[in-house]
């Protein structure tokens, strides 16, 4: 599972780089949004738990909820843009959000098998 969260903390974070130096800038700023980087900081999150997971095993059950957590945020959160612009592909917002779901649903997938796993081989 700490592999999974390692390359999954590495897409998210890619996918918020991808959506910050793509994305469409505001018409009066003239800026893109710093909110085109929130995948980046779920995928810290990702990062962050690989790491305590990483560094001390003893805590890698708490490391891994804390990356079940993210994840649910991640897969809340992706809708958004979506909900926002509609099925637009074309804009950097959306192309990230269907990246983000897809890698926070496998994410959550098999974290749940693992979980379950886990507890059946203790039982």
């Amino acid at each position: 599972m700490r592999q999974h969260t390692l390359i999954t903390a590495i897409i998210c974070i890619l996918v918020g780089l991808y959506g910050y130096t793509q994305g469409t800038p505001n018409a009066k700023t003239g800026v893109v949004s710093k909110t085109a980087l929130i995948p980046a900081w779920i995928g810290v999150a990702f990062l962050f738990s690989w790491l305590i997971s990483t560094l001390k095993p003893a805590l890698h059950k708490h490391a891994m909820h804390l990356a079940v957590v993210a994840a649910i945020i991640g897969l809340i959160g992706s809708c958004m843009p979506i909900k926002v612009r509609g099925f637009d592909f074309s804009q950097a917002s959306v192309q990230g959000s269907v990246v983000l779901f897809i890698t926070c649903a496998v994410f959550f997938v098999a974290a749940i098998r693992s979980f379950i796993a886990a507890r059946r081989s203790r039982a």
